[in-house]
C-alpha cells in the first residue's frame, strides 16, 4: 500500500489535487448558472467531507483525506495546480494532462492503489455532475447531467485510464 512518503512533494501535490482538478474540468466543460455552480461546489465539498469522516480502507485515499482535513483545519485553500490562463481550452488541456500524469505516476509507484484512487476521483466528479440540473428555468425542466458533462466525464475517465462501464451512474 502506498503512503505519502512514497512520493516527492510535487508528485503528492498532483495526487492530492485530483478531486479539485476534476471539478475544475467539469466546471469548464459545462459552465453552470450561479445556482448550479453553487450546488456543484457544495457537492464537491460534501464529497471531501465524506472522505474525511471514515476510512476508505485504501491508504492512499485516506492519506489524501487526512491532508484535506489538515488544510481545512488551517483554513487553507484547496486549489488545483494549473497555470493561470484566460483560455478555458488551455485550462481544460492542463486538467486532462494532470489526470494522465497522475494515472501514469500511480501505475508506476502505487499499482496496488492506483485503480481504487482513480475510481474514487471519477466518482467524486460524477457526484459533482449530478449535483445540479443543467438547463431549465428555476429548477423546472433541464437534465441531471448535460451532454457536455457526460463528455467531460468520459474524457476524465480516459485520461485516468479507467473503465467506467463497471462504475455506477451516468
Amino acid at each position: 500500500m502506498a503512503k505519502k512518503v512514497d512520493f516527492t512533494s510535487e508528485e503528492w501535490q498532483l495526487i492530492f489535487s485530483m478531486p479539485q482538478v476534476a471539478f475544475l474540468y467539469l466546471a469548464l466543460a459545462s459552465p453552470s448558472n450561479p445556482v448550479g455552480l453553487a450546488q456543484e461546489m457544495i457537492a464537491s465539498t460534501k464529497g471531501m467531507v465524506e472522505a474525511l469522516k471514515s476510512s476508505s480502507g485504501n491508504e492512499l485515499i485516506d492519506a489524501v483525506a487526512a491532508d484535506i482535513r489538515e488544510k481545512a483545519e488551517k483554513r487553507e485553500r484547496l486549489e488545483p495546480p494549473v497555470k493561470t490562463s484566460k483560455d478555458p481550452n488551455e485550462l481544460k488541456a492542463q486538467c486532462l494532462q494532470i489526470c494522465r500524469d497522475v494515472a501514469a505516476l500511480l501505475s508506476q509507484k502505487a499499482p496496488a492503489d492506483a485503480q481504487a484512487y482513480k475510481q474514487w476521483v471519477y466518482q467524486a466528479a460524477q457526484n459533482i455532475a449530478l449535483a445540479a440540473k443543467e438547463g431549465g428555468v428555476f429548477g423546472i425542466g433541464g437534465e441531471s447531467v448535460s451532454e457536455a458533462e457526460t463528455a467531460a466525464l468520459k474524457e476524465i475517465a480516459t485520461a485516468l485510464d479507467i473503465n467506467v462501464s463497471s462504475l455506477s451512474g451516468v
